[in-house]
C-alpha cells in the first residue's frame, strides 16, 4: 500500500513538472515612429505582478538603459531609431506557467503614425477619441496632449477629442501627441485612429402630392378617372414595401359592392433614384351616392403613410350659365374702356371729319395755331427750323387745309393787316412752341440775311403776350433733351403734361404725332 502511494505522488509530481513548462506563443506587429517613444505591449494572460518577464531582440536579451525601460509588461524604446526594428521576444513566466510573445517592430519616418484603430460612424454621429494613460502609458509627468488631423495640427489639447455631428469631411486620421517629461527629457508618445463617415440613409417620407383636397364637377352616370400623384420614396426596393389604394367613405373601393371599379398604379424612376408613382381609380358610371362622400387616396409604408381626397360634386350649369351672364358685361366696360383711351384721338378725329369741323376754324379764331420755334444756344440754322418752315406746313397746311401762323415766316407778309401780335394770339385756337433738343449734333447752317433770329428782349415781350393771352399752350420737343432752359418760368409752369409732344423725322404721316397735333388744333 506504501508502494502505491509513492507511485502515484511521483506521478503527480511528474505532472506538475510538465504543466510548469508549457508554453504558448503569440505573435503580433507594432509600429514605431522615428524619434518618438515607442510603447510595445507584452501581451500576457498571467498576472502582472506574479510574473516575470524578460524582453530579447533578435535573440539578444535586452536590459535596461538610457534608451529602454522596462516596467512589467511594457517596454519603452524612448528615442526610436530604424534601427530599433526587428523581432521582439517577451516572456512571461509564473511558478505554474510560461507565455512567449513575439512583436515585430517596424519603424516609420513619422511625425504620424500608422492608425491603430479604425472607427466606422454614420453623418451625424457623435465621436470621442481618448488619450488617456491607459491608451498611451507614459513615464514620468505628461506635459501636453495635441491633437492632429491628417498629419496637421488642429489646435486642439487635452487628453479627449468629440467630434460632434460628423460629415464626409470629418473622415481622415486622428493622432494624439503624448509629450511626456523623463529624467530630465522630453520625449513624445502618439496613436492614430482612423475614422470613416458613411452617408446616412435618407429616409423619405411616402406623400400623395396631389390632389390634397379637391372638388370635382361631375354629372351623374358619366365615367371618370381618379389619378393620384404619389412620392413612394428612394429606388426600386421601396416599392415592395410599399402599399397604394383608394378609399370611398373611409372603406375600401374595391369591395364586392362597386365590383366595376378599376385600380391601378404606375411608377417612375427619376433623379436621384426617387420613387413617383401614379395611381387611378376608374369609375365606369358616377351613382348618386358617390356626390358628398371622400374618396381617399392611401399610400403606406414602414416609413409612414399619407392620405389624399378628392370629392365628387354634382355640376350645376345654370349657375355657370349666370355667372357668365354676370361677368360679360364687366368685361366689356373694361374692353370698351380700354379701347375708348386707345383710339380716342381716332374716333375725335373721324367725327369731326364727319362734320366739317376739321376743317373749319372756331368761330373767332382765324388761325388753327401760332407756331413759335426757337432756336438753340449756337446761331444757324437747325432741324427745328427745318420742321417749322418745311415740314409743318406741308403736312398740316397743304394735307388737311389748317391754317398756321409762323413766326418767322408770316411776321413780315402780314404786319401791314396784323396791329401786333397780340391780335394774332388773340385770332388762334393753340400756341405751338418748338424746343430744340440741348444735345444737337448735326452741323448748323449759317443764318442768311433774310432770316429773323429774335433777340432776349424781343423773346421776352413775345413770352409775356403768349402768356397774357391765354391761349392754350402746345409743346413739341424736336430732337432728345429738349432745351427748357429757352423757355422762362411762366410759361414752363403753364404746359400741361398731355400737351406736349415729341416729333422725330421718322414720324410716318399717318402717324400718332400728327393725330395729336390736329386733336389739340382743331
Amino acid at each position: 500500500m506504501a508502494g502505491v502511494l509513492i507511485v502515484l505522488k511521483f506521478l503527480m509530481n511528474l505532472i506538475f513538472l510538465v504543466s510548469a513548462s508549457t508554453c504558448t506563443e503569440r505573435q503580433v506587429e507594432a509600429t514605431g515612429i522615428k524619434g518618438q517613444a515607442t510603447i510595445i505591449f507584452c501581451d500576457s494572460d498571467l498576472d502582472n505582478e506574479s510574473s516575470t518577464f524578460t524582453w530579447t531582440k533578435d535573440n539578444r536579451t535586452l536590459e535596461p538603459s538610457p534608451q529602454i525601460t522596462m516596467q512589467g509588461q511594457i517596454l519603452w524604446l524612448l528615442n526610436t531609431t530604424s534601427s530599433d526594428g526587428g523581432l521582439y521576444v517577451c516572456r512571461s513566466s509564473n511558478s505554474t506557467f510560461s507565455t512567449e510573445i513575439r512583436v515585430i517592430l517596424s519603424v516609420e519616418a513619422g511625425p504620424c503614425r500608422s492608425f491603430s484603430e479604425i472607427d466606422l460612424k454614420q453623418e451625424k454621429d457623435n465621436i470621442k477619441f481618448s488619450c488617456s494613460e491607459e491608451r498611451v502609458p507614459v513615464l514620468g509627468e505628461t506635459l501636453e496632449v495635441q491633437w492632429w488631423k491628417d498629419c496637421k495640427s488642429t489646435g486642439i489639447r487635452g487628453s479627449e477629442l468629440n467630434l460632434f455631428n460628423v460629415s464626409m469631411s470629418s473622415k481622415g486620421n486622428y493622432t494624439c501627441m503624448v509629450i511626456f517629461r523623463y529624467e530630465d527629457k522630453n520625449y513624445t508618445a502618439s496613436l492614430t485612429y482612423q475614422l470613416e463617415v458613411m452617408k446616412k440613409e435618407i429616409v423619405i417620407n411616402p406623400q400623395v402630392l396631389e390632389p390634397r383636397d379637391k372638388t370635382l364637377y361631375v354629372k351623374p352616370g358619366m365615367s371618370i378617372k381618379l389619378e393620384c400623384n404619389l412620392l413612394i420614396g428612394i429606388g426600386e426596393d421601396c416599392q415592395q414595401e410599399t402599399s397604394v389604394y383608394w378609399m370611398i367613405n373611409h372603406s375600401y373601393a374595391m369591395m364586392p359592392r362597386y365590383p366595376d371599379l378599376q385600380q391601378n398604379l404606375t411608377t417612375e424612376m427619376r433623379e436621384n433614384s426617387w420613387l413617383y408613382g401614379r395611381s387611378t381609380l376608374f369609375i365606369p358610371e358616377i351613382l348618386p351616392e358617390f356626390f358628398g362622400i371622400p374618396f381617399q387616396c392611401v399610400i403606406l409604408n414602414p416609413n409612414g403613410n399619407d392620405i389624399g381626397q378628392v370629392w365628387l360634386s354634382q355640376d350645376d350649369y345654370m349657375t355657370h350659365i349666370w355667372l357668365i351672364i354676370a361677368v360679360l358685361p364687366i368685361l366689356a366696360v373694361i374692353v370698351g374702356a380700354v379701347l375708348l383711351n386707345f383710339f380716342k384721338i381716332d374716333l375725335i378725329l373721324a367725327y369731326r371729319h364727319l362734320c366739317g369741323k376739321d376743317k373749319n376754324i372756331h368761330e373767332g379764331n382765324q388761325y388753327n395755331a401760332f407756331v413759335l420755334y426757337l432756336h438753340g444756344k449756337r446761331p444757324g440754322s437747325s432741324t427745328v427750323e427745318d420742321f417749322a418752315l418745311r415740314i409743318l406746313p406741308s403736312m398740316l397746311e397743304q394735307q388737311h387745309n389748317l391754317k398756321l401762323f409762323i413766326h418767322g415766316r408770316d411776321t413780315d407778309t402780314e404786319a401791314a393787316s396784323i396791329a401786333s401780335i397780340s391780335d394774332v394770339l388773340s385770332q388762334s385756337k393753340a400756341v405751338m412752341l418748338i424746343l430744340p433738343g440741348s444735345t444737337e449734333d448735326e452741323t448748323l447752317i449759317p443764318l442768311s440775311q433774310d432770316q429773323n433770329r429774335l433777340e432776349d428782349s424781343q423773346l421776352s415781350v413775345l413770352f409775356s403776350d403768349i402768356s397774357d393771352s391765354g391761349v392754350p399752350l402746345l409743346l413739341v420737343e424736336s430732337g432728345e433733351n429738349a432745351d427748357y432752359s429757352l423757355l422762362p418760368e411762366s410759361i414752363q409752369s403753364s404746359i400741361k403734361k398731355g400737351r406736349v409732344l415729341k416729333w422725330k423725322p421718322t414720324v410716318q404721316p399717318d402717324g400718332r404725332f400728327w393725330k395729336q397735333l390736329r386733336y389739340h388744333m382743331t
